[in-house]
């Protein structure tokens, strides 16, 4: 005669605990920061040529010390993702933000995916000018669904300074199995007298730029 196991609660426990910790084993965070950067730039209308147009600290002079945006001027930034393993599974994405300080009422700013390629000479009129000129189909990459997404990857409300984290699953995921072109994020600001200053660069603080990825196998 055939008797049903049974299975305790302890035992049953015991079995769900080693298939949990046999999961997590698996996954795997990688951190990048400012050195994994491959193309930063600051573009802004008040220097339609310039690809490193900063933080304005008085009228047409830029300091290289700090990154600000505000209206008509904004900052694209790609990292390189070549430190993720082929065959992973993109399963969680944190990009830690630096916030240094902002004006403004309710100050927020956005960042959206580029979608144009951009390179040498990158500025508010043209997301290159090497080997050729190639103009951005809005100045300062504000054409939607052309030179960035259609829609926000995120809008983030300064309810206080410091690091603030923006899951960034979607846009890593998208990137890291190529259904797009990593060509970064452009971050902006959408409302009038709002302006935000980021705590250094990625080459002069890179730690303060760190982007977290988590994967597992497939």
């Amino acid at each position: 005669m055939m008797t049903s196991a049974r299975v305790y609660p302890a035992v049953a426990c015991a079995i769900a605990a080693l298939l949990g910790a046999a999961s997590a084993a698996r996954a795997e965070t990688v951190i990048l920061n400012g050195s994994n950067v491959d193309k930063v730039a600051a573009i802004a209308d008040v220097a339609p040529r310039m690809s490193w147009a900063l933080w304005e600290y008085a009228t047409g002079r830029f300091n290289n010390g700090g990154i600000g945006v505000s209206p008509g001027r904004s900052v694209l930034m790609r990292y390189s993702l070549a430190s993720i393993p082929a065959g992973q599974r993109i399963t969680h994405a944190e990009w830690i933000i630096p916030v240094l300080t902002t004006e403004g009422v309710e100050p927020r700013f956005y960042f959206w995916r580029v979608l144009g390629d951009w390179g040498p000479g990158v500025s508010h009129l043209y997301r290159s000018v090497f080997p050729q000129r190639v103009e951005w189909t809005r100045p300062g990459a504000r054409g939607q669904s052309s030179d960035r997404a259609t829609r926000p990857s995120e809008i983030v409300r300064v309810e206080s300074l410091g690091d603030r984290v923006v899951n960034v699953t979607e846009d890593i995921e998208i990137w890291y199995t190529k259904s797009s072109p990593n060509n970064g994020w452009i971050i902006t600001i959408e409302d009038p007298a709002v302006s935000v200053r980021f705590n250094g660069t990625p080459m002069t603080s890179p730690d303060n730029w760190k982007l977290r990825v988590t994967y597992e196998p497939e």
